[in-house]
């Protein structure tokens, strides 16, 4: 596995792991905290022919921050990480909060994108049913607020996450039902730990941006995706179940599979599954 840093135009950094050389490329956008070192289980990708390219976004890990992104600023990023790899075309995957960001990139580059396969993301606001009152009574008012001052916006949920910095893996949650099967496992177990610590090396910017560009206008609809994809979800997810359901019947062609044995880590107790829809 080869880890590396992309400098961009305009200076920044993107740190990135890249996996076996061969195979079918697939893009894995990490959740929100997340960082470049969230892979699924590498035995399970090498068998399935696959190379897996994981980096981290702006504020997370090894990657500059950049202030007032939006989620279509992914793109650029994605683009230039692929130039330097030498990927033409990819499958982007997404998992939780990478999902906002691996929609935009297959929006903006239908001809690079082979597929989009989204486990349990969260959908526009504007677009989700009931998506706002979802927000619960912090995050409305602060979702609000970034339609106006995304900057403001910014800074509240950069102080609101302030107290998770001294122990990271408290935004993993307790791990209870399918979760908590998953996170029995040692291996799994690690590896969320130690992805979600780098992820907030550098403090809470990375989720504090994260966010505030998923509750700002998207730029696009999901009727304006033109690339083949498939929507999961856990059936015992409390999390993104309607947005799931939005996914699915407003981005043309696409379909939806819940698992009833899954909550919102069904990603990594599926991930074969989930590689064989990225290879089509």
């Amino acid at each position: 596995m080869e880890t590396g840093q992309v400098v961009l135009a305009d200076g920044r950094t993107l740190a990135y792991q890249d996996g076996e050389p061969g195979g079918v490329p697939v893009v894995l956008f990490h959740g929100a905290p997340g960082s470049r070192t969230f892979r699924p289980p590498e035995h399970q990708t090498r068998a399935a022919g696959v190379r897996l390219v994981t980096f981290d976004r702006p504020g997370y890990g090894g990657s500059t921050a950049r202030e007032g992104r939006t989620v279509l600023d992914a793109v650029p990023d994605v683009a230039a990480l692929a130039d330097v790899l030498q990927v033409d075309r990819f499958v982007a995957v997404a998992w939780s909060g990478g999902g906002p960001f691996a929609v935009a990139t297959a929006f903006a580059l239908p001809e690079r994108v082979r597929r989009l396969v989204l486990v349990s993301a969260p959908g526009p606001l504007d677009e989700v049913p009931g998506g706002w009152e979802a927000l619960g009574e912090y995050r409305r008012p602060t979702a609000e607020m970034a339609r106006v001052d995304a900057a403001r916006s910014v800074r509240s949920v950069t102080r609101h996450m302030a107290p998770f910095l001294a122990e990271p893996v408290a935004f993993l949650g307790a791990g209870r039902g399918p979760d908590g099967l998953v996170m029995a496992d040692p291996a799994l177990r690690s590896m969320l730990e130690a992805q979600v610590r780098l992820a907030l090396c550098q403090g809470a910017s990375g989720i504090a941006a994260d966010l505030v560009a998923m509750w700002l206008d998207w730029g696009f609809r999901l009727s304006d995706v033109h690339v083949p994809t498939a929507v999961f979800h856990g059936a015992a997810d409390r999390s993104n179940g309607e947005d799931a359901q939005v996914y699915a019947a407003r981005i043309p062609g696409a379909t939806l599979t819940v698992w009833p044995d899954a909550g919102h880590l069904g990603l990594l107790a599926h991930w074969l599954e989930v590689l064989v829809a990225a290879s089509g």
